[in-house]
């Protein structure tokens, strides 16, 4: 495939450019003074290079989604993160299609896949997959290929179930206090951060993420405030940028949270030192434990899952729901939407009122006889 290489030559701090394919330099120029200015003369070769070799009648279906990312997703300013899981559908594709041309999947064909494939994965899943593949197939189209988009008129079924709202989110003030108390019995260092990470996930509604991300730089012990500004990735074992711009926030915590963080600094600080590890970047949650300083998420998930099967808590939550539960528990005590929106990193309300607008049962019976007793003044 054709592949363009910048460079800045002499002491002129001109740039150059050279777009080399197949192994061989097909075309170059120099004398730029600003990349920006190569790359304007660059791309549009490179890209109709790509066109002319790639799209076609006879391209497959998994050759022309590559070249969509290629051309539409990997250049864009999308996360690395969600870059991976464009190219993880690429996967799914050449699984479920093969090296198919495009020309040869007929509508009723990809209907009878997506149905199949619908159950064993769910919704939300098999309708991006969708997605990509039509704006592959639009692509083409823009560019004048003569095929058809079988993906126009189907309809996407998925046999798995997803997650009712009710089962995001500890249903009772009780049951959400009862975990807090369970969590903190748990405390000891020595054995494991996790309870930690539990207790703050269910204090902050931060995602987790962002929760391990944090370092002791980001603690305003005296305004009781943790700041955050990026999420680490226990995959990669990488700092990566924040969800959105509305997820760089402060978080308030209360004097409880507070004492148990200088408690925590002051154990892992003593531990680290016995064992001679050094905490590189300072983080809240790292554990001589770990290799990577922080366990993964489906470790936290386990032990919040054990701990309310311990508790005989329904239903059993994940690090998402302790968040869910958080939000519905400010909007339980009477805190305006927004700002709950803006402790929990959301761009509007919106997505609020989608999620936590269920409100707690007690909230719920609140409101009905807060309904009740306006008639009774009317009477």
């Amino acid at each position: 495939m054709a592949s363009v290489r910048y460079r800045k030559r002499g002491d002129s701090n001109l740039w150059t450019y050279e777009i080399r394919n197949e192994g061989k330099t097909v075309a170059h120029n120099s004398g730029f003074k600003t990349k920006k200015l190569a790359e304007s003369e660059a791309e549009p070769i490179l890209q109709e290079l790509r066109l002319g070799k790639r799209i076609s009648r006879d391209i497959s279906l998994v050759d022309l989604y590559q070249e969509w990312l290629e051309l539409k997703i990997l250049p864009s300013s999308r996360s690395e993160e969600t870059k991976k899981k464009y190219l993880l559908r690429k996967n799914t594709i050449e699984r479920l299609f093969g090296n198919k041309k495009v020309t040869q999947i007929r509508a009723s064909e990809y209907q009878r896949i997506m149905n199949k494939y619908g159950q064993t994965v769910g919704r939300n899943f098999l309708g991006r997959l969708n997605t990509g593949i039509h704006q592959s197939i639009q692509m083409a189209i823009a560019d004048k290929v003569l095929i058809d988009d079988f993906t126009q008129h189907v309809e996407l079924f998925s046999s798995k179930e997803q997650q009712m709202t009710e089962e995001k989110y500890l249903h009772t003030e009780k049951d959400y206090l009862d975990l807090l108390l369970a969590v903190k019995r748990k405390f000891d260092y020595q054995r494991s951060i996790v309870p930690y990470i539990v207790y703050f996930l269910l204090k902050t509604g931060m995602r987790f993420g962002e929760l391990v991300a944090l370092t002791w730089n980001e603690v305003d012990f005296d305004r009781g405030l943790l700041k955050t500004y990026r999420r680490y990735n226990t995959l990669s074992h990488k700092f990566v940028p924040p969800k959105n711009k509305t997820s760089i926030r402060m978080v308030p915590i209360d004097e409880e949270c507070i004492k148990i963080l200088r408690l925590l600094q002051t154990e892992q600080e003593r531990s680290n030192m016995e064992l001679g590890i050094k905490n590189r970047y300072r983080m809240i949650f790292q554990h001589f434990g770990y290799i990577h300083s922080v366990p993964d998420i489906a470790s936290v998930n386990k032990a919040l899952s054990v701990l309310l099967n311990e508790l005989d808590i329904y239903p059993i939550i994940t690090t998402k729901g302790a968040r869910h539960t958080y939000g519905s528990y400010l909007w339980h005590k009477g805190f305006d939407l927004g700002v709950i929106a803006k402790i929990l990193g959301h761009r509007d309300i919106s997505m609020l009122v989608e999620v936590y607008g269920h409100t707690l049962e007690e909230k719920i019976f609140e409101e009905f006889n807060q309904i009740r007793d306006i008639w009774k003044d009317c009477s």
